[in-house]
């Protein structure tokens, strides 16, 4: 698509080419695949759905999983926390079923957790507390990722500090009961993780905690 302006219509998002980084797959009696596409030296991954449908209590009769996501982003945006700018986001309903997509930009200069077992003992330790703040952050407000896996937590480090984002988040959603967020979130990323040792899990709930405090007035 070099030399070609980006889509602005679902149609050209649908159609857009480039290469399957999830080959498309049937899951919730319907299809979800992501694509990878370059263009004026830039990476834009293209999510496309078809009938791949979960049910809320504000959509019993279903809404597109990418749908849920882009909301998710928005919401996460709002909070400061960094995650995949979302480009275009978009549903019809056709013959086939209701077609969703979502474009979000790559997130530039970041790896994900689990590569992050050659950093130092101190920057592991620093790895924690900057995990543990964007974490209590999330779970202040009652945010539950629900797949915090090592692989969905990625880091950027800028002159020796690490950046945190957030990805993969099809499954974030409120935790009504008050704790329960953080504990089903941190529980399953100690579990998943092999980056930190005991002190340094320390560090990251200490972190955690702070930030999880509403804000003085």
């Amino acid at each position: 698509m070099a030399g070609t302006p980006l889509p602005d219509d679902f149609a050209g998002w649908w159609n857009a080419p480039g290469e399957w980084v999830e080959e498309p797959n049937q899951r919730r009696s319907g299809w979800s695949g992501m694509m990878r596409l370059r263009h004026n030296g830039r990476t834009y991954y293209v999510k496309k759905q078809c009938n791949h449908l979960c049910r809320t209590l504000r959509h019993p009769f279903g809404w597109p999983t990418v749908s849920r996501e882009y909301a998710n982003i928005l919401r996460l945006l709002a909070l400061g926390i960094t995650v995949p700018q979302p480009v275009f986001h978009g549903e019809r309903k056709t013959a086939a079923g209701v077609q969703a997509v979502l474009v979000t930009e790559e997130l530039v200069g970041y790896a994900d957790l689990e590569t992050q077992d050659n950093c130092t003992p101190e920057e592991k330790s620093r790895l924690a507390s900057a995990v543990g703040r964007m974490l209590g952050r999330m779970h202040r407000h009652q945010l539950q990722h629900s797949s915090l896996y090592d692989k969905h937590i990625m880091v950027r480090w800028q002159d020796g500090w690490p950046e945190i984002a957030l990805i993969d988040l099809e499954t974030l959603r409120r935790a009504w009961l008050p704790g329960r967020a953080a504990r089903r979130d941190l529980k399953q990323l100690k579990r998943r993780q092999n980056i930190w040792q005991a002190a340094d899990w320390a560090l990251l709930e200490e972190a955690h905690r702070a930030a999880d405090k509403p804000a003085s007035r």
